[in-house]
């Protein structure tokens, strides 16, 4: 399997654009959500995002298709993932609770899980922004903010895992991650790419 990952120039702000790209395949992987694991089928188009100055990133992983860290004060660490598994994934709601669970918070329905998360529209594309923590007076407090975003084939997932204070103060710039995503359509694929000018004719500053 050939994998290509091509990481953006920097720019005048210093955030960086990170694309992931992998060829389509033919055999269908089925996602399991339990202790099996399996890595899910890559994503047809690739994805782009910007990179928050301060995110430093990691090596990625047969699930992840993104993976940075984030340092706060006192050695304090949170962990970022993006991932992509094919159709609903489970459902949005299935997948909130799961977070919800994870800092020890109970599972809603309806309405009320509805209120829990705030809507938003990236680059087209449905999103949901979760923001949720463990309950007051847990001995190891911990938070979750994340982000579910449903394209035509697949739902993208987007954590920040850490320490509640870490979290808040970087809410700002997950939001911003979440924001600059771009999901390229197919016709965005099959555009013709530019051709390289002869060996011998000079070449513009621009193409640098």
């Amino acid at each position: 399997m050939l994998v290509l990952f091509a990481l953006a120039l920097t720019g005048c702000n210093n955030e960086n654009i990170s694309v992931y790209r992998i060829p389509k395949e033919n055999n269908q992987v089925s996602l399991q959500t339990g202790s099996g694991n399996l890595a899910p089928p890559p994503p047809s188009n690739p994805a782009s995002w910007t990179k928050p100055d301060g995110w430093t990133e990691k090596a990625l992983s047969e699930m992840r298709l993104g993976s940075f860290q984030v340092a706060g004060t006192n050695d304090e660490t949170a962990d970022v993932s993006v991932t992509a598994f094919p159709g609903d994934a489970g459902g949005v709601e299935s997948n909130v609770n799961r977070w919800r669970g994870q800092v020890h918070q109970p599972t809603l329905e309806g309405d009320q899980l509805a209120q829990s998360w705030q809507e938003e529209t990236v680059d087209g594309v449905p999103t949901i922004i979760v923001d949720v923590q463990t309950p007051d007076g847990t001995e190891k407090a911990s938070a979750i903010l994340g982000a579910v975003m449903r394209t035509a084939d697949r739902t993208w997932f987007v954590k920040m895992t850490g320490p509640p204070d870490l979290l808040k103060t970087q809410k700002d710039n997950f939001l911003r991650f979440v924001r600059s995503f771009h999901f390229p359509s197919t016709s965005d694929e099959e555009k013709p790419q530019q051709q390289e000018p002869p060996a011998d004719q000079v070449k513009s500053t621009n193409d640098r």
